[in-house]
């Protein structure tokens, strides 16, 4: 047929394959980069990490704060008082109100126990201990999980050369967590990057940890 040009299918298959891969690469991949292994114990170095504490103390500060403001809002009268005196239909209707503060328990589960890790890599699993809980995630692979207060959306996998974790709840802020080896390879580097959430700010902190063959009883607890 005059006027029309068959379609370029090998290029249209590059473009499809060309996606794909940026999919999967911001998933993060299934397959870990060549010679890349993070599998080991490895023990805090505190003077080259975020004090965890101190940043969890922070947001802990925080969210006190918007709580009594919010508490203040809600239980003060409307401008002017209420017509008619304290006895009035008006004031009966706005009685004092309970007023719940935000819920830090994302970031307090992924700010706590910062002392110690172990990783766990095989092809097919991921798994992170600290002591006190074990993770254990598909490369690759995307679910539904439960989080405190409700579920999220999760992804994991390989990403810029570090195991990758990202978390969007249904409610609450969103949470990156990445494990990568340093240049040199001598060291572990744990990133967790959470959200803004509401009015309490977005935290990051940076774990700098180094291989140990201390035993996990042996090493100190955040307790």
């Amino acid at each position: 047929m005059s006027g029309e040009s068959a379609p370029k299918l090998p290029m249209f298959i590059a473009l499809l394959t060309a996606l794909g891969l940026a999919a999967c690469v911001a998933g993060g991949s299934a397959e870990a980069p060549a010679n890349v292994n993070l599998a080991g114990t490895w023990k805090l170095d505190p003077q080259h990490s975020t004090d965890s504490r101190k940043a969890l103390a922070d947001l802990t500060k925080t969210a006190r704060k918007e709580t009594d403001r919010e508490r203040a809002r809600a239980n003060a009268p409307p401008f002017g008082g209420f017509p008619g005196g304290a006895n009035s239909d008006a004031a009966l209707l706005q009685q004092p109100r309970m007023v719940f503060g935000p819920d830090l328990s994302l970031q307090r589960n992924l700010l706590a126990s910062g002392d110690w890790v172990k990783i766990e890599q095989r092809p097919d699993e991921f798994v992170i201990s600290n002591g006190e809980t074990s993770r254990s995630y598909v490369p690759g692979e995307r679910s539904v999980v439960s989080v405190p207060g409700g579920v999220a959306d999760q992804r994991s996998g390989w990403k810029s050369g570090g195991y990758w974790i990202n978390l969007k709840p249904q409610v609450g802020p969103s949470a990156t967590e990445t494990f990568k080896l340093s240049p040199d390879g001598k060291q572990l580097i744990e990133t967790i990057d959470i959200g803004r959430d509401g009015r309490i700010p977005a935290v990051k902190v940076t774990r700098v940890y180094v291989p140990t063959q201390e035993p996990p009883s042996a090493l100190p607890s955040e307790d």
